[in-house]
């Protein structure tokens, strides 16, 4: 083998585990997405999303077109992880919480250019303007969730991914265009903990990270009504509930009980 075939090799295996990065950091990706996240050409991108199928890494869903990755890539890390914990750990601890405080509670985790929401106390609660469900999604340009995310990335895939979003189509995402108020809003949750997200609409949030072993695993967030409390009220009352509840989560789910594998 030449040396010149032997780089083009190196450079092809690069781009396939930074792909699988990319992917395990968003849960999923479509071939768009990849190509901005990795500055690469469509069909580059394509090319190493097809060769990662090809091998088992990844896998499509007919539906949305969307890459994630599959049970193959535990022989290589960590990076694929059973979340069975949501139900296990998570669900009691936030219905409880919500039947106490009255404010829905929300599980959330990144799924390309938004957060998903993966477990919402909506229903034990008359206390929200509209009803969210399993599935539903955010831009994370905007919201609480998808700033504490971006906030408690690796630095190297939260620039790949603010770079993804300053290109998106979606208009939601527009202040991921404005790089000083996303850069300072991701530095105040990072510095402070926790964020209220750039949309101040009727309905607010505020939200926390759930860590595993120091990388951010999903995020936590109170839903409220603006008209019912103020944010300096949610810092004083809710936000240190909030925090103890996460690291709660991560004890029992990551530490000290691991949920079992269904």
């Amino acid at each position: 083998m030449g040396l010149v075939d032997a780089d083009q090799e190196l450079k092809s295996l690069k781009r396939g585990l930074k792909a699988m990065m990319l992917i395990n950091a968003q849960g999923s990706l479509a071939i768009s997405e990849l190509s901005r996240g990795l500055g690469l050409p469509r069909t580059t991108a394509e090319r190493v999303l097809m060769t990662l199928l090809a091998e088992g890494f990844v896998d499509r869903d007919p539906q949305t077109k969307r890459f994630h990755l599959t049970d193959r890539v535990r022989a290589l890390s960590g990076g694929y992880s059973d979340e069975s914990w949501i139900a296990h750990v998570a669900a009691p601890m936030l219905f409880e919480t919500t039947r106490e405080i009255g404010w829905p509670l929300i599980i959330a985790t990144p799924a390309g250019e938004y957060m998903r929401t993966r477990l919402t106390t909506d229903p034990a609660t008359s206390l929200s303007l509209h009803r969210r469900h399993i599935g539903s999604e955010i831009a994370m340009a905007v919201s609480s969730s998808g700033i504490v995310h971006l906030a408690f990335l690796d630095p190297e895939q939260r620039a790949i991914l603010l770079r993804i979003l300053r290109e998106s189509d979606d208009p939601a995402q527009e202040p991921a265009r404005d790089g000083h108020r996303l850069d300072y809003a991701i530095a105040r949750a990072r510095e402070q903990g926790y964020s209220f997200g750039l949309d101040l609409g009727r309905e607010r949030s505020v939200s926390v990270p759930v860590m595993e072993q120091g990388r951010i695993k999903a995020v936590l967030l109170m839903v409220f009504m603006a008209r019912g409390l103020t944010h300096e009220q949610a810092v004083e009352r809710f936000v240190p509930r909030l925090t103890r509840m996460a690291a709660d989560i991560e004890r029992l789910a990551f530490q000290d009980h691991p949920p079992p594998v269904l």
